[in-house]
């Protein structure tokens, strides 16, 4: 029997042939079983019949399929991307309909000169599917991309029109999406990256949040801002960055989101959040997290979350008015040197703890000791007081905050 033969003998069983491989593929791979009825009796069945018999017609006729013969099968498994199967189980289907056709081949060849030659089955049977899997792995691959971009711009979108303060409802129906009732509003910061990794790290942050479509991203160079969503009982504040350690609740939606963007970019991030308990406050919440992370930023402080709650005092004192400029007046008497100012910020920094502090200005103990002398001296405050440390911490805000404008 030649191809031509193996081809006559094996047309009419397509239909079973493509039934068993439909039936394999439900049964092995959990993705397909998600499909609805229809589309595995219908689209699947017939892509894979017109797959196993478009193999024997080029298998008879000694060639590779043309492009105008693939372009059914490409564009099935383009449309399985919106249909959410896996890229694999989008490909099994041709590894197990080639499994079939095989096995049929040998119990044909079985015993004598009856059957194809199994070599020259196996070479058609590879060149067929070198030709038909890498087309519709890039088809796949290029419809998922365009769904990713869809989904990011739909959710950049709705992010602008929630920031801008504006209804999202119904804009949100059209793009067949469902909105939270409340959102983390969480503006964040990247670090500046080395070298010219810019542009991979702001992949690897779209890569991230495209795990959270429920996530609404608005992304800039630097950083972005994110409308993450708050559970019905969820709250999203009294979880400050300070507070670690043992006996601390779970963290939230949004600590958690940041961890995750930390551990793809390898740069820890610098963010503040606000919570908005409906759609209208969410601009009010966008810009009281901007100011929190605008203030926590000009405090020097650590990558992490921040909220309002824990940087109240610090925010209450930055704020224009006479008792800012009356605090910021303490160090006037420092600002022709700038020494004693930074000793200032870095016993404060230290936790008013000498040897750190003086570790951290690389002079001797007893160096740190004489300029905090200076110190008492100049402002009339004792840096080692807890009254007076108090009284010169607010003072060193004011004093950032009004040079800063």
């Amino acid at each position: 029997m030649d191809e031509a033969g193996f081809t006559a003998a094996l047309l009419p069983r397509v239909g079973e042939i493509a039934a068993a491989t439909v039936a394999h593929l439900t049964a092995e791979i959990p993705a397909y079983r998600l499909l609805p009825d229809s589309v595995i009796a219908g689209d699947l069945l017939g892509n894979t019949e017109a797959v196993l018999r478009l193999f024997l017609v080029t298998l008879a006729e000694g060639r590779l399929p043309a492009a105008p013969e693939l372009a059914a099968p490409v564009a099935w498994g383009a449309e399985r991307a919106r249909d959410g199967v896996p890229l694999e189980a989008v490909l099994r289907v041709y590894s197990l309909g080639a499994g079939e056709a095989w096995k049929l081949a040998l119990a044909a060849a079985d015993g004598a000169d009856t059957g194809i030659d199994p070599y020259l089955l196996g070479t058609r049977l590879l060149g067929f599917l070198g030709e038909v899997m890498p087309k519709v792995a890039e088809a796949y691959v290029r419809e998922q991309a365009d769904l990713d971009w869809e989904q990011r711009e739909h959710g950049r979108n709705l992010a602008d029109v929630l920031l801008a303060g504006r209804p999202a409802r119904r804009a949100a129906e059209r793009y067949g999406r469902t909105l939270a009732e409340r959102y983390d509003v969480v503006v964040f910061r990247l670090p500046d990256a080395p070298g010219g990794a810019a542009a991979g790290v702001l992949r690897a942050v779209r890569s991230e949040l495209d795990r959270d479509p429920e996530v609404l991203a608005t992304l800039k160079g630097e950083g972005g801002v994110l409308l993450v969503p708050l559970a019905q009982d969820g709250g999203g504040g009294g979880d400050g960055a300070a507070r670690r350690g043992k006996g601390q609740s779970p963290p939230c939606a949004a600590r958690r989101l940041l961890a995750r963007l930390d551990a793809a970019t390898g740069l820890p991030c610098i963010a503040a959040a606000a919570t908005a308990r409906e759609h209208a406050a969410v601009e009010r919440a966008h810009t009281e997290a901007g100011e929190v992370l605008a203030l926590a930023e000009a405090l020097g402080r650590s990558p992490g979350l921040y909220r309002l709650a824990d940087l109240a005092v610090e925010y209450q004192l930055v704020q224009p008015g006479p008792a800012r400029d009356a605090l910021a007046r303490t160090l006037e008497p420092l600002a022709d040197q700038p020494h004693l100012l930074e000793t200032l910020r870095e016993f404060i920094a230290a936790g008013y703890r000498r040897a750190e502090a003086a570790d951290a200005l690389t002079v001797h103990r007893n160096t740190l000791t004489y300029r905090l002398g200076r110190i008492h001296l100049l402002t009339g405050h004792d840096a080692t007081d807890p009254a007076d440390a108090r009284r010169l911490a607010a003072a060193l805000t004011a004093h950032d905050a009004a040079r800063g404008g």
